[in-house]
């Protein structure tokens, strides 16, 4: 009996010892929880491939919300999620990218993440999903307006960014973050690259108009008609290649073309300085130009004695581009004179800072009709 309490005595002793070592080791792990340092963070996200090219703008100056996938393989080879499309928020106040609940490193453990911008919780009617084996990114029911930045006047040079308007310029990080046990603790910045294209349109006086003094008004200038829906699926994990045979034919957005379709509208009435300035700074869904759309141009002519010539002009979309790709801006540069119109039609990478960078793609020339109304 007496060994038998003995023995009892003994196993209470070690269970005390043994829930005092558990709360020992859960107030350390506590600890470690509440250190900042620890914490998984996100940096700001640059834009459009800096790895190759110099970065030029960053993921707060397009968008303050992104979606994180994140899974972290433990030591034992345990795959864990942290974030399933987290919503991660730009602080202007802090400067920082910022999440609730925080999650933490832990030592020894791999870790790969995924993201998008902005996040699908701030655009309704929109899903984001992900391939999981792939770390592939879809995007449904992607709905454009026809948006210009320059809706309230022209300006010398385009905005370059669409915080402006409703219309949501799609962001999407096509490779992903890996992080390596040796690299646990560090801050992950996501390379974040278009994924619809920019159309532009400049308008210039000529030299003849200039030099003769003449006041250029841009009544109207309208391009349409553009499919306003479409889904995204992932394919490449890198932005489409002009003149790569398997990047062109990679077919990552998916038009619905039982959608309404919109035009794109210059503002009306503009005067146009002599050096000329931008009308329409617009997002669109990549796609290949068709014979349905036009580019119709009405301008005025306003002479120092009081006089009034009106002018009108159409083009054929197909005629400056052929086909609009993710990621690259596509500039059609309008010379407006009292006779003809010439124009040439090019494209670059959407932030390349350069024009280095930019490939013609079409020039020509148009002859006016004047309106004598």
């Amino acid at each position: 009996m007496a060994r038998h309490r003995i023995l009892g005595l003994l196993a209470a002793v070690m269970l005390l010892a043994g829930c005092q070592y558990d709360s020992i080791v859960n107030q350390v792990r506590e600890e470690t929880r509440r250190n900042d340092s620890l914490a998984i963070s996100f940096g700001n996200g640059v834009i459009d491939n800096p790895v190759k090219t110099r970065a030029l703008s960053l993921l707060s100056q397009h968008t303050n919300t992104m979606g994180v996938w994140g899974w972290q393989t433990t030591t034992d080879q345990m795959e864990v999620q942290l974030f399933n499309n987290h919503l991660v928020s730009f602080d202007q106040d802090a400067n920082d990218w910022t999440y609730t609940p925080a999650r933490y490193w832990e030592k020894g453990s791999s870790y790969r993440f995924y993201a998008y911008a902005p996040n699908s919780t701030t655009v309704p009617g929109t899903s984001v999903s992900i391939n999981k084996g792939t770390g592939r990114i879809i995007i449904n029911n992607v709905v454009l307006e026809g948006n210009n930045t320059m809706s309230a006047a022209p300006r010398p040079q385009p905005y370059g960014t669409f915080s402006s308007v409703t219309d949501v310029d799609w962001l999407v990080d096509r490779e992903g973050k890996t992080v390596n046990p040796e690299q646990t603790g560090s801050q992950v910045t996501f390379n974040m690259q278009h994924i619809l294209a920019k159309l532009i349109v400049m308008v210039t006086p000529s030299n003849t108009i200039n030099e003769s003094g003449v006041t250029v008004i841009l009544d109207s200038l309208s391009i349409g008609q553009f499919y306003s829906k479409a889904d995204f699926t992932q394919i490449l994990d890198h932005s489409p290649v002009i003149g790569i045979e398997s990047d062109e034919s990679a077919q990552e957005w998916q038009i619905d073309t039982t959608c309404t379709t919109y035009a794109l509208h210059s503002v009306y009435g503009a005067e146009i300085d002599s050096a000329g300035c931008c009308v329409i700074e617009s997002l669109i869904l990549p796609h290949q130009a068709d014979s349905t759309q036009n580019i119709l141009i009405h301008y005025s002519l306003h002479y120092q004695d009081g006089r009034v010539q009106h002018f009108d002009s159409r083009l054929a979309l197909q005629d400056a581009f052929s086909v609009f790709n993710s990621a690259n801006s596509y500039t059609l540069h309008l010379i407006v004179g009292p006779q003809v119109i010439t124009f040439n039609a090019g494209a670059t990478l959407w932030d390349k800072e350069e024009w280095s960078g930019w490939w013609k793609i079409a020039e020509g020339t148009l002859i006016n009709v004047i309106n004598k109304n």
